[in-house]
Order: structure tokens, then sequence, then C-alpha cells
């Protein structure tokens, strides 16, 4: 559902929360380290119009971004689990 501004509306908690866990647990993260999950509408050509982007912030001034060319909800942890492993989970490219 999109809000006025056109912008999506806030992901489920659930889903979330599952996300960030398998990420945690698939890159070996702890408790400690802040990471963003939020999905965005992709505007590449032959993109899914939903992407979800995880943002890892373990190193100062370094974060490490990926993308899953899937809505949030669609997300398996075997999406997850690929995504950290560095192989790409769609035919096109994974930002790292």
């Amino acid at each position: 559902m999109a809000t006025m501004f056109g912008s999506r509306a806030a992901a489920n908690p659930e889903v979330l929360a599952r996300v960030k866990a398998w990420v945690r647990e698939f890159g070996g993260l702890s408790d400690e380290v802040s990471m963003l999950v939020t999905e965005l509408r992709c505007t590449e050509p032959g993109c899914p119009p939903l992407e979800t982007v995880i943002a890892v912030l373990d190193q100062p001034g370094k974060p490490r971004q990926f993308k899953i060319h899937k809505a949030m909800s669609d997300l398996s942890s075997l999406d997850v689990q690929v995504l950290l492993s560095g192989k790409p989970v769609c035919e096109h490219e994974v930002d790292q």
C-alpha cells in the first residue's frame, strides 16, 4: 500500500524481524551490530517492482549494502543465506 507521498507503507514488523534474524544468523553478526532493512521500488529495466535492501553497519564508515530483487515478504531464509554467501539470487547483479 502506498502513502499519500507515493512511498510504501512500513514493513510488517514480523517480516522485518524475521529477515533481520536471518541476516544476523547467516552473516554471523552479533546483536550489537546495527543494520537497516528496507523495501524500495526497483526502477532498473527488467527488475521486479520491489527490492529489499540490507545495510550492515559493522565497520565504522564502511557500511555493506546488499540487494535482493524481491519484496521483503517474499524472501526466504535461503534467499538471505545465498545473498550473504556472495552469490546473486536473481539475474540482476547484487551490490556488495
